[in-house]
């Protein structure tokens, strides 16, 4: 038992059913519990945009308030470097344990170390405990391919148990807010905490494999920016889809294929996975691409979808396939670039997943097909087949016939013009994966 211990809220920012935070508690006199708007990655990742960081905020707020219910007290949030501000705590308050809940990928592990390290020295412990996935790398073999990898996980016996926090002490400080305008920053408008708790409740549903890539239709559950920050744990989201929908546990198992991939191969997070390909000739035309971001390529399709990421900081999962393979296949531009950009606007943004979804979709993974090209037309009409998604982004488009706003290489939109012929792009796109293909298993 511990007389005073640490607990660092990180991408687990809920109360109930939360691991660590469980052990923290039951084997600690009090407990000081923290969140830490770390300043190594904010600049680096560029990712606390307003909206966003009013997402996390309200995150904080919520989870603060079931800890008030328990503690009579909040999260203490502090922004800083963590290898700075946690051994500062330490020595000031006399802890004698740190607990989080474990990491994933190249930055946050060193930087664990790093904490680990400094406060040994202060002859306080660094406790972390798995609660970020259901099957950490080390439970199963290393596969690169998502079948092998998914029979495997299936295979793990998962731990069902939902956490309970007992009443207990909170260590009293005099510690304030540091994180600038945390108060001030405004309100996103799309994605709360009532909507996702409404979007837990009820919509992991039993027709997700049918509905979900119909860009028309409300049939997936919009919970990755909450999945993101584990507003629910994983068990959670688990258990009811488990449940519901096999497709949904088909897709959680994605989730942890890729943070499995980056942890064993974190040198494929610069450079394509497939050795083969990691020569592409990539054009990278400023003005393509700033046309791709802005939604201004005059594939309705894929403007629609830009227009979606940039005003809610979320897109449609059938939707970031379309737009990536149009960025790397018809406008040849550098899978690295959109990685980034996304990264900049997304609220569910996960270095590993987005990772790894983009060099799927750029064809530089072990894919089974070699090279996926999707055709903008032919995805328009089938998965909005009345239009509905793209005019409800591209409201000009309202009075258009079908067949112009599905196809307009042939029937002319009055307002614009593509700025590349998708039929043209797809054969200089092969072209380009061939040379890449050829040089290396020559070499």
């Amino acid at each position: 038992m511990y007389k005073k211990s640490i607990f660092w809220f990180r991408q687990d920012i809920r109360i109930q059913d939360n691991t660590w935070l469980f052990e923290a508690v039951h084997n600690s006199e009090e407990v000081l519990p923290i969140f830490i708007f770390d300043e190594n990655i904010t600049p680096k990742f560029g990712w606390l945009t307003d909206q966003k960081f009013w997402f996390l905020r309200e995150a904080l707020e919520y989870a603060s308030e079931d800890l008030k219910n328990i503690w009579g007290e909040k999260i203490i949030v502090f922004s800083g470097k963590p290898e700075d501000i946690i051994p500062s705590l330490v020595h000031e308050y006399k802890i004698e344990c740190v607990f989080t809940n474990t990491s994933y990928g190249t930055y946050w592990k060193k930087r664990d170390e790093t904490v680990a390290e400094k406060i040994k020295h202060l002859w306080c412990k660094f406790e972390s405990h798995k609660d970020f996935l259901l099957v950490e790398p080390h439970e199963v073999e290393q596969r690169k391919v998502f079948t092998p990898f998914y029979k495997l996980w299936q295979k793990v016996e998962f731990e069902f148990h939902e956490l309970e926090l007992k009443k207990f002490t909170q260590l009293k400080t005099t510690q304030q807010t540091q994180a600038k305008d945390f108060v001030d920053t405004p309100k996103h408008p799309y994605f709360t905490m009532k909507f996702g708790q409404e979007r837990f409740k009820n919509h992991i549903k039993k027709s997700y494999n049918q509905d979900r890539n119909d860009l028309w239709i409300d049939g997936i559950s919009r919970l990755s920016p909450y999945h993101r920050h584990w507003v629910f744990s994983i068990r959670q989201i688990y258990n009811k889809a488990k449940y519901t929908s096999e497709s949904f546990v088909s897709e959680l198992a994605w989730r942890e294929f890729w943070h499995h991939i980056f942890y064993n191969f974190p040198n494929t997070k610069q450079e394509e996975f497939l050795e083969k390909y990691r020569d592409i000739k990539w054009s990278n035309d400023e003005y393509l691409f700033q046309k791709w971001c802005d939604g201004e390529t005059w594939y309705p399709i894929v403007d629609a979808a830009m227009k979606q990421l940039n005003s809610t900081n979320w897109m449609h999962g059938r939707a970031r396939m379309v737009v990536a393979s149009f960025l790397t296949k018809d406008l040849h531009i550098d899978w690295r670039l959109w990685e980034q950009y996304f990264a900049s606007k997304l609220l569910d943004y996960d270095e590993a997943i987005n990772l790894w979804n983009w060099q799927w979709s750029a064809s530089v993974w072990a894919d089974p097909k070699p090279l996926r090209i999707f055709n903008p037309i032919l995805q328009s009409q089938k998965f909005d087949a009345k239009a509905t998604y793209i005019k409800k982004y591209i409201p000009e488009l309202e009075n258009q016939e079908l067949k112009s706003i599905h196809d307009p290489l042939e029937n002319k939109l009055w307002y614009i013009r593509t700025i590349v012929d998708h039929r043209e792009e797809t054969k200089i796109a092969r072209e380009i994966y061939k040379a890449s293909y050829t040089k290396n298993t020559i070499d």
